[in-house]
């Protein structure tokens, strides 16, 4: 199905895919287009999503800036055979979320107290679109974690590493799974046909979200005392494209608020159902080997 390894002293990369797009009936993921920044999900990021994540761009600048606005579903929706409409964001190059080695930003200072510095430096005007993208990530990131969460922005492997080995054990070796990409010729949204479902069996799941931002940022968080299941989703499109796409699924809803976007969007009430996601290919997954 394409997936493709990529080996380090620490961790692995599996990269398997998905699609882009937007309509209100289907399971969406983000789409590419700038958009203003919208509250939040409503349950202290329980359900893995920070309300602002955008499409970033290299070359010291942001790019194609998008809300991140996910559609949820449930575990029984994703059975072999099942038929559904599914729109997911096309990425034609993951390297804009591909992590700088750490003796490049090591000694870049990390907080909105330098947002003034980190503009020189970058040469980022005062009020663009890369100047909001950069203080709402700087800002999220200094933010107090959710009540019973473990969190961090990280912008190295190394710094991955030490993040996920501090939940997972420090002498555990772990590894990343990601969505593939896919062909440029996949529609934005078409009807995918659940062909394969398997479950990773990982014990600990550390979920992350790229962040935009000048170089590539994501933001990790455990939710301690959980049970979440990881799962590989393989789905045959209408056109014939295949894609391998990573599937979360939350399986305890109760600590959520009532008035949790996830939860209002699938007509539950907390604690009624495990919620589930897929994730983009710019987003990953950490989990010991």
């Amino acid at each position: 199905m394409g997936n493709g390894f990529v080996s380090c002293s620490f961790l692995f990369l599996l990269f398997v895919a998905l699609a882009p797009g937007v309509t209100s009936n289907v399971l969406r993921l983000p789409s590419m287009d700038f958009a203003e920044q919208t509250e939040d999900d409503g349950h202290g990021h329980g359900d893995g999503h920070h309300s602002s994540h955008m499409h970033m761009g290299m070359g010291m600048g942001v790019s194609n800036l998008a809300n991140y606005d996910p559609t949820f579903t449930v575990m029984k929706d994703v059975q072999v055979g099942k038929t559904m409409p599914i729109s997911f964001p096309y990425i034609d190059d993951l390297r804009p979320y591909q992590f700088l080695p750490r003796e490049k930003t090591r000694h870049i200072p990390f907080s909105s107290e330098a947002l003034p510095e980190l503009r020189r430096y970058f040469s980022v005007a005062h009020g663009s679109k890369t100047d909001i993208a950069m203080k709402q990530t700087l800002d999220f990131c200094e933010k107090e974690p959710p009540r019973g969460e473990a969190t961090a922005c990280v912008t190295s492997f190394e710094s991955l590493a030490e993040y996920a080995r501090g939940i997972v054990g420090s002498d555990s070796e772990v590894g990343i799974v990601r969505s593939s990409l896919i062909s440029s010729t996949t529609p934005t949204l078409q009807n995918y046909t659940v062909v394969e479902s398997k479950e990773i069996l990982t014990g600990k799941v550390i979920p992350c979200h790229a962040e935009p931002y000048v170089y590539a940022v994501y933001y990790c968080h455990f939710q301690v005392n959980t049970d979440n299941k990881l799962f590989m989703v393989s789905l045959r499109g209408e056109n014939g494209d295949w894609v391998d796409a990573v599937f979360l699924c939350h399986m305890d809803s109760s600590p959520w608020s009532e008035e949790s976007k996830s939860l209002l969007r699938l007509g539950l009430k907390p604690g009624e159902s495990e919620v589930c996601h897929f994730f983009p290919a710019y987003d990953l997954v950490v989990v010991p080997q």
